[in-house]
């Protein structure tokens, strides 16, 4: 029995032309490469040609490459498989393709020609950025405060340029101690590419005020000495007074020091001095006062009584003609000292004897007179210039 022959096997030599079938095999070929490309289920697909290419090369972010290990570029690899054998030839293809960086886009092209006729195109797209930014830059939120000196916190910002993938983000940093100088800073500017470059930022930073201690003051014969005593000798002080019942205060000294010799002072008047240090970095110790008690009491009136520093020193003004002088000493109205002195000043002292008594200049208030004696002292001609008090103060 014979079996009945189908179409194929005749071959459709009655028909059809033995070129046009193997057109039509080809076409059919390339419609199934489209459709894998397409994402639709491929004709014939264990017969297409397919290629999957790779980078040898760094990973960046944002779809960038940072070049390779030996240097600024990737190697493509195009892995071309054609199991079917319709492929005729391939251009650009290579399966080792070398790309310099910098690169915002290089796209590379694989063609795979179909014997008969028909392409097919892949391509593959690559963005190569091996550089970090550049002229990367901090910038302080504001200038030091004293002498290239920071003494309460800042901000900085970094800021940079990259002129492939670009800037995807700079740092930003406050500092706010410890104490140092200098100070290092780190910032850093990254590109799109994920390249990094750092750098620093330099300070000197002092937030801790001065401390000031062991102020004093000396009242002298025509001079007041103030003292003090700063946390760091290189500190700044700045020293002023007033003067009992003025409002004034006057800037005396402002210099590195640990004393000042105040000679412009009257007779009789209490001051209060106050002494602030700064130290390099501006910062204010807290100001200290003393007051200071004159040495010498005048005659003249001076508004108020005055407290005197120790013992005293008595002064009057001269008169012409005078012989000598004589000063009469009186404590609760009691006469406890008299003397006839040739000068015009008498220094009291903390204990005498008088009239065949013992005395001391014991805490109270004492008033004194002085007389101007002509000729000799046993003619006894005097004439007073004035009195005054003082107040020897307790302690």
């Amino acid at each position: 029995m014979s079996r009945r022959q189908t179409p194929w096997h005749r071959g459709f030599r009655s028909r059809t032309p033995r070129g046009l079938v193997r057109r039509l095999v080809q076409a059919s070929l390339v419609l199934g490469v489209f459709s894998l490309l397409l994402g639709a289920e491929p004709v014939a697909a264990e017969t297409s040609p397919t290629v999957s290419p790779t980078v040898t090369g760094i990973v960046g972010t944002n779809g960038w490459y940072r070049g390779s290990t030996s240097g600024n570029y990737v190697v493509l690899h195009w892995n071309f498989s054609d199991p079917g054998g319709v492929v005729d030839h391939t251009t650009g293809c290579e399966p080792a393709i070398r790309i310099d960086g910098p690169s915002v886009v290089t796209t590379e092209t694989c063609t795979a020609y179909i014997t008969g006729g028909g392409s097919v195109q892949w391509q593959k797209t690559i963005k190569v950025d091996a550089d970090p930014p550049t002229g990367v830059a901090a910038t302080p939120s504001r200038a030091p405060d004293a002498n290239g000196w920071y003494n309460h916190p800042l901000s900085v910002a970094w800021s940079g340029s990259d002129n492939t993938s670009g800037i995807a983000s700079c740092s930003s940093a406050t500092y706010q101690g410890p104490d140092a100088a200098p100070v290092g800073l780190p910032g850093n500017c990254t590109d799109l590419a994920g390249n990094t470059s750092s750098t620093s930022f330099a300070l000197s930073y002092d937030a801790t005020a001065p401390q000031l201690s062991s102020v004093s003051v000396q009242s002298t014969d025509g001079a007041n000495i103030v003292h003090w005593k700063s946390s760091s000798p290189n500190d700044v002080a700045a020293v002023t007074r007033v003067a009992r019942g003025s409002q004034t205060e006057r800037p005396l000294f402002d210099g590195v020091g640990a004393g000042f010799v105040d000679k412009k002072v009257r007779a009789g008047i209490e001051y209060r001095y106050a002494v602030r240090t700064h130290d390099q970095a501006g910062n204010a110790s807290e100001a200290r006062t003393v007051l200071a008690l004159p040495k010498v009491v005048p005659l003249a009136k001076i508004g108020y009584t005055p407290r005197a520093a120790g013992p005293p020193i008595l002064s009057w003004p001269a008169k012409p003609g005078a012989s000598y002088y004589h000063v009469q000493l009186f404590r609760n109205g009691k006469r406890i000292f008299a003397a006839w002195p040739h000068k015009t000043e008498l220094a009291l002292r903390a204990r005498w004897r008088w009239a065949g008594h013992q005395y001391r200049l014991a805490p109270a208030q004492y008033a004194w007179f002085a007389w101007a004696g002509f000729g000799a002292r046993r003619a006894a001609h005097y004439k007073l210039l004035g009195h005054s008090t003082f107040i020897i103060p307790a302690h």
